[in-house]
């Protein structure tokens, strides 16, 4: 079931009235630039899909197979806004123009008006990958990581606190945040459908070079999209069912790394293990942390200075500039533990997190029952990546280590 909702153009026309130019354009979603590379017939497919299942900023669509609390009536309101269903999603929206469109895009892409000043760059929402979570590595983050963020911020970055904003604003943006994350994610899988089925340019150029008797383009493409038509539906209610599935799956308790042991005393004895385990001098323990983050931690590994191959490309192409870079192909510099800023949180528990499920969308890997089977080996590594910035004297947070770790996660 889909609802419809209209932004009326008052404020757009406002605007256009008070700096005496013409109205200007309105506001209108970007598309993913993997979906340019489907032929032109099969991307008008995906255009059309993402309009009637999403709308556009001035009519959204809430597809109620999602979970998202879009706003049930409230006729006793006192704010004639929240009288018609779809009020929270409405709200959202203008929340969202209002103070993160100029970073993050209308379309969530990441690329705003203010985004090329940024280093790093805004997230890009519309991937559906979130970088700092709690929850275990291939899944989403929960909702309570993403007030975490828009309450805290990122250090270290251009993302600030909206603290100040209040829990109800937050809920609002952070519903319609999902709510284009899970529009782009619908675009992603409707594109590697397509070009599964072989709807890219330079499949039917080859499909057409390739045919005996030699067949027209025309044909081709009416064959393929007699194919992708007849599947279509069916296509978008799965790979939707999915991403709602996902979603659903994040907030689940179970889902959230929770550690065993509560987080071991950052002794000199700790530390020096988790020394050891960073700088992979223990048996088996191939962490190999200090390729990254350097043997002093200041983020300047091997891995920094080298040209890595640009993941998918064939034949194989590197980037053009050195060291590491994200899922979004921008450069990713390693932490400066030096520093004591971590984006992620500096709380023991979040950095426990990072080490035991990895960064998603860059190279830090999850090292959680793999090459560190314990707690208290992840603990050890904790301590010591906090106690980096004092030399090694002691942990950056020792009197919190008598709290249970259960007991932090809950405050999470």
């Amino acid at each position: 079931m889909r609802v419809q909702f209209v932004l009326p153009y008052l404020m757009v026309g406002l605007a256009a009235l008070l700096s005496g130019c013409g109205q200007p354009p309105p506001a209108t979603f970007v598309l993913n630039k993997k979906t340019d590379e489907l032929i032109p017939e099969a991307r008008a497919t995906v255009v059309a899909a993402l309009n009637e299942n999403f709308g556009n900023p001035n009519q959204l669509v809430a597809w109620q197979k999602f979970p998202i609390n879009y706003g049930a009536a409230q006729p006793e309101s006192a704010s004639t806004n929240r009288h018609e269903a779809g009020w929270r999603l409405k709200e959202g929206r203008n929340l969202y123009m209002r103070h993160c469109m100029h970073c993050h895009g209308v379309s969530g892409d990441g690329n705003g008006p203010t985004a090329k000043f940024l280093n790093p760059r805004p997230r890009d929402y519309r991937q559906g990958v979130f970088k700092f979570k709690s929850t275990l590595a291939p899944l989403k983050p929960a909702t309570a990581d993403l007030t975490r963020v828009l309450k805290e911020g990122i250090p270290g970055t251009y993302m600030p606190s909206f603290v100040l904003l209040g829990d109800e604003t937050l809920g609002l943006i952070i519903d319609y945040v999902r709510w284009l994350s899970i529009r782009g994610e619908v675009e992603i899988q409707l594109y590697n459908e397509f070009a599964a089925a072989g709807a890219l340019e330079k499949d039917v150029k080859r499909a057409v070079a390739e045919s005996e008797p030699k067949a027209k383009r025309s044909q081709v493409v009416a064959d393929l999209m007699k194919t992708i038509d007849e599947e279509l539906a069916e296509t978008i209610e799965s790979r939707a069912a999915d991403i709602a599935e996902a979603w659903v799956t994040a907030d689940l308790p179970e889902s959230v790394i929770t550690p065993t042991d509560k987080r071991v005393r950052p002794t000199p004895a700790s530390i020096e293990r988790g020394r050891k385990l960073y700088l992979s001098q223990i048996e088996g323990k191939k962490t190999q942390c200090a390729d990254c983050h350097g043997p002093a931690g200041r983020g300047d590994g091997p891995n920094t200075e080298q040209f890595w191959p640009i993941p998918g490309t064939t034949p194989e192409r590197k980037y053009e500039i050195v060291g590491l870079h994200d899922e979004w192909q921008l450069p990713q510099k390693p932490r400066d533990l030096t520093r004591g800023t971590y984006r992620g949180g500096r709380r023991p528990v979040d950095i426990y997190r990072r080490i035991y499920a990895g960064i998603r969308g860059t190279q830090m890997p999850g090292f959680g029952g793999t090459v560190l089977k314990t707690d208290e080996e992840i603990w050890d590594l904790v301590n010591y990546v906090l106690s980096i910035p004092f030399d090694g004297k002691e942990s950056a947070s020792p009197g919190d280590v008598q709290a249970d770790s259960k007991e932090e996660v809950a405050s999470h």
